[in-house]
């Protein structure tokens, strides 16, 4: 497995936004502490796992949580960003952004 940068990391979020009809914060400094966390999860698990939750470390019982997680768009419409406060709604741009529950089942975490 080929180690990603935070080049490619910040290349592949581009991309989801593109495929994915995501918005990524417009906030640098949260993006790239997020994008760090991505890198280095990448860096040890070979997947991109939320680096805000805890993984189990193998890619089946962390499907749920890789990035952008099956939480990521019910989030955003309801609470205006993502758990993690990388991807936002339009209307939350530029806010500041808080915690939001977390939507994942206890029994899927560690």
């Amino acid at each position: 497995m080929a180690e990603k940068n935070i080049v490619q990391v910040k290349m592949f979020l581009k991309a989801l936004c593109e495929k994915q009809n995501l918005i990524l914060n417009n906030d640098e400094d949260h993006v790239n502490s997020i994008a760090e966390g991505l890198m280095e999860m990448y860096n040890s698990l070979g997947y991109y796992c939320c680096p805000c939750r805890e993984a189990w470390g193998d890619r089946k019982n962390d499907r749920d949580i890789i990035c952008p997680c099956d939480y990521c768009k019910p989030d955003v419409a309801e609470f205006g960003q993502c758990y993690c406060g990388l991807f936002v709604s339009e209307d939350s741009q530029g806010k500041e952004l808080g915690s939001i529950p977390d939507r994942r089942d206890d029994a899927l975490c560690p």
